[in-house]
């Protein structure tokens, strides 16, 4: 979402006559699009913010904004710590950054904005700005209802704001217009989507008027939560088949216990009921999860249970978090944040192990078999390759491809698995064709 947020400045930016400057130092305004989730994310921001005290004083002309999170989270107290940032610009307000940087420039003082409102979707956007050329990132959904106890995005990011079909459809014609060929809908609560909008108008309904356009071949969306995964979502996603098969559906924990102190609102025993529903309509259907490890009042028993919830689904891709207090939150206010960093690490550890040996095992049946990918771009493997995902979002490294195939669907035969990844060998593509969803495949190709 951020990155999402970071392009539609850039549109902003763009369409006022600002040029995109590739070398920060020669750049005249510098704006940080920030995160307040993890206190390793603000802990970066603040040091990088302090770097930037001299060169202000060397070129008092040049403008510092911080968008987002933590300008929504801290406001004046930003430019009171920070008082070489010109600019703090709320996660509801960036969609006018061009007249609040004009407003600067004019009147040379500081300046904060951290109303309520979503004026990033009043943006129009600039299709051309974005970084891959197949791929589009296209909000849906704003803000989140939603009462987690550990979570600060109710407070930085509002209450939920749909966006209507009428107005996400025309911007992911644009888009493919423009050579995209993968969206992913972005929300903090995806699935919730459309609740707040009339004429019944919800995820399923525009799953299907998207899959209705005929260059789109690969629709995906996150983050969604278990108590918004409907029978009719579930069955619409088994439908259409352009609909990503990898699925982002985050646990938190496996404990029952410390589910209810997240006030998740859903028990192990209905997460694994929506997991067996999926899995019924779209048995090739691959999981992802995140996790938090250290929860105030987390046991070892918690923890096992956690454990075994992964063990029981096998989920192909996990995010596990170390639990820290983050203000404005639920947790932070009545739960004493009783684990200690030592055990921490060691749980954090644990399923980190777990997901890699399971990662390992799923990549490794894929080994010999003939896969289709979409060319992201150079590959973070080595000099000369490059990666691409499969329809299950499984990364896979290849040489003997170039920059003019970035973009392109291609088959490819996979020659070795890794945990996190795969290395493959490009295939003569005419020998190959497409044989849809067959055997539980990743899109597996057949001669």
């Amino acid at each position: 979402m951020n990155l999402l947020d970071s392009e539609l400045v850039a549109s902003k930016l763009v369409q006022a006559g600002y040029e995109p400057c590739e070398d920060e130092a020669l750049a005249g305004i510098l704006l940080f699009n920030t995160c307040s989730v993890r206190d390793h994310a603000e802990n970066r921001v603040w040091s990088k913010l302090g770097a930037l005290r001299v060169r202000k004083e060397q070129e008092p002309e040049l403008l510092i904004g911080v968008l987002g999170c933590m300008a929504q989270e801290h406001k004046i107290y930003l430019r009171t710590r920070m008082p070489h940032v010109d600019r703090v610009c709320g996660t509801m307000d960036f969609g006018k950054i061009d007249e609040y940087i004009a407003e600067i420039r004019e009147k040379r003082e500081g300046l904060v904005q951290t109303g309520d409102g979503a004026s990033g979707d009043l943006v129009l956007r600039d299709v051309k700005q974005r970084p891959n050329r197949a791929q589009a990132y296209v909000n849906i959904i704003r803000g989140c209802n939603m009462p987690c106890t550990y979570c600060i995005v109710p407070a930085t990011r509002g209450v939920e704001v749909s966006r209507p079909i009428a107005e996400i459809l025309p911007e992911v014609e644009a888009l493919v217009g423009d050579g995209v060929t993968e969206v992913t809908l972005l929300g903090q609560t995806v699935n919730a989507y459309g609740h707040d909008l009339p004429d019944k108008q919800n995820l399923s309904k525009l799953l299907r008027e998207l899959h209705a356009i005929p260059s789109l071949r690969r629709i995906q969306f996150i983050t969604s939560h278990p108590n918004f995964l409907t029978r009719e979502l579930m069955e619409t996603m088994a439908e259409l088949p352009r609909v990503s098969r990898y699925f982002h559906l985050p646990a938190q924990s496996g404990s029952n216990e410390i589910l209810q102190r997240m006030k998740r609102l859903y028990t192990r025993e209905k997460y694994l009921a929506r997991i067996r529903d999926l899995q019924e309509l779209i048995p090739d259907m691959e999981f992802a999860s995140d996790w938090i490890v250290g929860y105030p009042g987390e046991t070892e028993e918690d923890h096992e249970l956690t454990k075994s919830l992964m063990e029981e689904v096998r989920f192909s891709q996990s995010y596990v978090f170390k639990y820290s207090p983050r203000p404005l939150t639920v947790a932070d206010d009545y739960f004493e944040d009783d684990v200690s960093e030592e055990i921490k690490a060691r749980r954090n550890q644990d399923l980190l192990a777990i997901q890699n040996r399971i990662s390992l095992e799923k990549n490794q049946a894929l080994v010999g078999k003939v896969v289709e990918i979409l060319l992201e771009g150079p590959s973070k493997k080595g000099e000369g390759r490059f990666q691409g995902r499969t329809a299950h979002h499984r990364i896979v490294h290849l040489e003997g491809v170039g920059p003019q195939q970035v973009g392109c669907y291609l088959p490819v035969r996979i020659e070795k698995a890794m945990s996190h990844s795969m290395m493959g060998q490009l295939v003569d593509e005419e020998r190959f064709t497409m044989d849809s969803r067959d055997a539980g495949d990743e899109g597996i190709l057949s001669a």
